[in-house]
Protein backbone atom coordinates (compact mmCIF):
# COMPACT_ATOMS: atom_id res chain seq x y z
CA UNK A 1 0.00 0.00 0.00
CA UNK A 2 1.35 3.08 -1.08
CA UNK A 3 1.47 6.27 1.53
CA UNK A 4 -0.88 9.19 0.80
CA UNK A 5 -0.77 12.98 1.91
CA UNK A 6 -4.08 14.95 2.88
CA UNK A 7 -4.53 18.46 0.93
CA UNK A 8 -6.03 21.05 2.95
CA UNK A 9 -9.31 20.28 1.37
CA UNK A 10 -9.09 16.72 2.51
CA UNK A 11 -8.04 15.08 -0.97
CA UNK A 12 -5.93 12.43 -0.69
CA UNK A 13 -2.98 12.29 -2.89
CA UNK A 14 -0.74 9.13 -3.50
CA UNK A 15 3.02 10.34 -2.39
CA UNK A 16 4.60 8.50 -5.37
CA UNK A 17 3.08 8.56 -8.63
CA UNK A 18 4.32 8.43 -12.81
CA UNK A 19 4.93 11.20 -14.94
CA UNK A 20 4.60 11.86 -18.38
CA UNK A 21 6.92 14.57 -19.45
CA UNK A 22 9.05 14.38 -22.68
CA UNK A 23 6.95 10.97 -23.18
CA UNK A 24 5.54 10.68 -26.87
CA UNK A 25 1.91 9.91 -27.00
CA UNK A 26 2.25 5.83 -27.22
CA UNK A 27 5.02 6.11 -24.39
CA UNK A 28 2.67 7.72 -21.83
CA UNK A 29 -0.55 5.73 -22.74
CA UNK A 30 2.28 2.61 -21.79
CA UNK A 31 3.79 3.92 -19.13
CA UNK A 32 0.07 4.84 -17.53
CA UNK A 33 -0.70 0.72 -18.16
CA UNK A 34 2.21 -0.46 -16.75
CA UNK A 35 2.46 1.78 -13.75
CA UNK A 36 -1.17 0.58 -13.11
CA UNK A 37 0.07 -2.53 -13.06
CA UNK A 38 2.81 -2.19 -10.44
CA UNK A 39 0.44 -0.56 -8.60
CA UNK A 40 0.83 3.30 -8.69
CA UNK A 41 -1.80 5.30 -8.29
CA UNK A 42 -1.31 8.57 -9.41
CA UNK A 43 -0.70 9.82 -12.97
CA UNK A 44 0.40 12.82 -13.90
CA UNK A 45 0.37 14.93 -17.38
CA UNK A 46 -0.17 18.45 -18.56
CA UNK A 47 -1.83 20.04 -21.61
CA UNK A 48 1.91 21.15 -22.81
CA UNK A 49 3.06 17.86 -22.87
CA UNK A 50 0.40 16.83 -25.74
CA UNK A 51 0.28 13.35 -24.18
CA UNK A 52 -3.47 13.84 -22.38
CA UNK A 53 -5.55 12.41 -24.47
CA UNK A 54 -2.79 9.08 -24.51
CA UNK A 55 -2.81 9.33 -20.58
CA UNK A 56 -6.82 8.72 -20.79
CA UNK A 57 -6.76 5.69 -23.15
CA UNK A 58 -4.07 4.11 -20.80
CA UNK A 59 -6.07 4.42 -17.62
CA UNK A 60 -9.19 2.79 -19.51
CA UNK A 61 -6.61 -0.16 -20.96
CA UNK A 62 -5.62 -0.88 -17.18
CA UNK A 63 -8.64 -2.05 -15.75
CA UNK A 64 -7.75 0.12 -12.57
CA UNK A 65 -11.35 1.70 -11.64
CA UNK A 66 -10.83 5.51 -12.50
CA UNK A 67 -12.34 6.21 -8.89
CA UNK A 68 -8.80 4.31 -7.56
CA UNK A 69 -6.49 6.35 -9.31
CA UNK A 70 -5.65 10.16 -8.89
CA UNK A 71 -5.25 11.94 -12.14
CA UNK A 72 -3.05 15.52 -12.14
CA UNK A 73 -2.40 17.54 -15.20
CA UNK A 74 -1.41 21.28 -16.06
CA UNK A 75 -3.40 23.94 -17.83
CA UNK A 76 -0.90 25.51 -19.79
CA UNK A 77 0.26 29.62 -20.04
CA UNK A 78 -1.25 30.23 -23.50
CA UNK A 79 -4.61 28.56 -21.98
CA UNK A 80 -5.32 30.94 -18.96
CA UNK A 81 -7.71 33.31 -20.81
CA UNK A 82 -8.85 30.43 -23.47
CA UNK A 83 -12.41 29.51 -22.75
CA UNK A 84 -13.47 26.02 -22.48
CA UNK A 85 -9.87 24.74 -21.26
CA UNK A 86 -10.64 22.85 -18.25
CA UNK A 87 -13.20 20.86 -20.74
CA UNK A 88 -10.69 20.22 -23.25
CA UNK A 89 -8.14 18.40 -20.71
CA UNK A 90 -11.36 16.79 -19.40
CA UNK A 91 -12.33 15.49 -22.68
CA UNK A 92 -8.75 14.66 -23.63
CA UNK A 93 -8.87 12.16 -20.45
CA UNK A 94 -11.89 10.47 -20.89
CA UNK A 95 -13.03 11.60 -17.70
CA UNK A 96 -15.46 14.16 -15.96
CA UNK A 97 -13.23 15.27 -12.90
CA UNK A 98 -9.65 15.64 -12.84
CA UNK A 99 -8.32 15.45 -8.78
CA UNK A 100 -5.77 18.14 -9.44
CA UNK A 101 -5.38 20.83 -11.62
CA UNK A 102 -2.05 23.27 -11.73
CA UNK A 103 -1.52 26.10 -13.04
CA UNK A 104 1.64 25.26 -14.67
CA UNK A 105 3.88 28.50 -15.17
CA UNK A 106 3.33 31.77 -13.76
CA UNK A 107 2.91 33.55 -16.72
CA UNK A 108 1.11 35.68 -18.67
CA UNK A 109 -2.23 36.24 -16.94
CA UNK A 110 -1.88 33.62 -14.62
CA UNK A 111 -4.41 34.63 -12.27
CA UNK A 112 -6.74 34.28 -14.80
CA UNK A 113 -5.39 30.62 -15.50
CA UNK A 114 -6.12 30.22 -11.42
CA UNK A 115 -9.69 32.06 -11.47
CA UNK A 116 -10.88 29.40 -14.24
CA UNK A 117 -9.69 26.62 -11.66
CA UNK A 118 -11.50 28.26 -8.82
CA UNK A 119 -14.78 27.94 -11.23
CA UNK A 120 -13.95 24.67 -12.24
CA UNK A 121 -13.42 23.57 -8.40
CA UNK A 122 -16.69 25.01 -7.51
CA UNK A 123 -18.48 22.92 -10.09
CA UNK A 124 -17.19 19.98 -9.65
CA UNK A 125 -14.66 19.31 -12.13
CA UNK A 126 -11.72 19.26 -10.44
CA UNK A 127 -10.81 18.15 -6.75
CA UNK A 128 -7.60 20.63 -5.96
CA UNK A 129 -6.04 23.43 -7.27
CA UNK A 130 -1.97 23.55 -7.12
CA UNK A 131 0.60 25.63 -8.69
CA UNK A 132 4.08 25.05 -10.20
CA UNK A 133 7.16 26.39 -10.83
CA UNK A 134 5.86 29.34 -8.40
CA UNK A 135 8.39 31.36 -6.27
CA UNK A 136 9.06 34.78 -4.47
CA UNK A 137 6.46 37.81 -5.28
CA UNK A 138 4.01 35.59 -7.68
CA UNK A 139 3.42 32.42 -5.25
CA UNK A 140 2.93 35.17 -2.57
CA UNK A 141 0.19 36.28 -5.13
CA UNK A 142 -1.83 33.42 -5.19
CA UNK A 143 -1.36 32.65 -1.30
CA UNK A 144 -4.08 35.12 -0.85
CA UNK A 145 -6.37 33.41 -2.86
CA UNK A 146 -5.44 29.78 -1.28
CA UNK A 147 -8.56 27.91 0.03
CA UNK A 148 -7.26 23.87 -1.27
CA UNK A 149 -3.85 24.81 -2.74
CA UNK A 150 -0.65 22.53 -3.36
CA UNK A 151 2.64 24.11 -4.31
CA UNK A 152 5.34 22.32 -6.56
CA UNK A 153 8.53 24.19 -7.28
CA UNK A 154 11.31 23.63 -9.97
CA UNK A 155 13.47 21.43 -7.68
CA UNK A 156 10.88 18.93 -7.21
CA UNK A 157 9.82 19.43 -3.55
CA UNK A 158 6.04 20.22 -2.98
CA UNK A 159 4.11 21.32 -0.34
CA UNK A 160 0.88 22.09 0.77
CA UNK A 161 -0.28 25.85 1.50
CA UNK A 162 -1.80 26.57 4.86
CA UNK A 163 -5.50 27.58 4.05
Amino acid sequence: MMMNFTLSNQVQIPAVGIGTFMMTPDQAEQAVVDALACGYRMIDTAQAYMNERAVGRGVKRSGVAREDIFISTKIWASQYLTEGTVEKSLELLGTDYIDLMFIHQPAGDFMAGYRKLEKAYKEGKIKAIGISNFQGEKLKKTAGRVRNQTACDPDGSASVLPR
